[in-house]
């Protein structure tokens, strides 16, 4: 029985993860052709719960000017799970309508997903397992 709920649990929190991911990608396909690919400099990190005790998400906070307006920003969709070095640069895409969102240009679909299918898949096979041991 226990092997249904770990289950439950592991499908619920990969699916979860994967339908977030799901959500950003069309914002960055939105905004990506009109967009300015940037450099922005990491000034802070913040971090936000990712929901198992004692793991966290990261979230980089930029620095960056357009048309010489300096902006600070949290990268809208983040896919860092450790923190990035305060101090380097990175590349983000910012829209010339609202600079006030930079997003990493690196982080479509295909960024970090492998590992939430992979936790899928995971969940999948528990799932089986438990039912043929019923």
């Amino acid at each position: 029985m226990w092997i249904l709920a770990l289950a439950v649990v592991t499908l619920a929190l990969s699916l979860g993860s994967i339908v977030h991911r799901l959500v950003q990608v069309p914002t960055l396909r939105k905004i990506r052709p009109t967009a300015m690919e940037i450099s922005g400099e990491v000034i802070d990190n913040t971090s936000t719960s990712s929901g198992n005790a004692g793991a966290y998400y990261s979230t980089p906070v930029v620095r960056y000017y357009v048309d010489g307006k300096r902006y600070e920003a949290e990268i809208a969709n983040p896919v860092f799970r450790r923190p990035a070095a305060v101090g380097t640069s990175m590349t983000i895409l910012v829209s010339p309508h609202h600079p006030f969102s930079p997003m990493d240009p690196y982080g479509g679909m295909g960024s970090g997903m492998r590992g939430k299918f992979l936790v899928a898949a995971l969940g999948v096979a528990l799932l089986v397992l438990g039912i043929v041991r019923l």
